[in-house]
């Protein structure tokens, strides 16, 4: 299930931390909070799963809806692409009130 059909008031905190407040199996509210730091790149300006410190290197970051980051990413050259979004929902899930990365599919 996404996260964001069972999570609410979502925040991204220094530009890495996704926190919001999820259901659990119980239907109680419960704080959690992700680094996507240790899930999410940037390679070569654009966003990856299974990278790393993606916001190292990024700027004017920003979470769009609650489930689709953005950023403007350099690339190796030094210039920038468009600006470039990564939906949060394909690999972080809430499972009983916790933020968890589910890996690749």
């Amino acid at each position: 299930m996404s996260f964001h059909a069972s999570c609410e008031a979502f925040q991204l905190v220094d530009g890495h931390i996704l926190k919001a407040r999820c259901k659990n199996t119980r239907g109680e509210w419960k704080n959690s909070e992700i680094d996507l730091a240790h899930f999410v790149g940037n390679s070569d300006g654009w966003f990856i799963w299974d990278g790393k410190d993606f916001h190292k290197s990024a700027r004017a970051l920003n979470l769009e809806g609650g489930h689709y980051l953005t950023a403007d990413l350099p690339k190796r050259d030094g210039g920038y692409r468009e600006r470039q979004g990564i939906e949060l929902n394909d690999r972080i899930s809430n499972q009983d009130g916790r933020l968890v990365y589910i890996g690749g599919k």
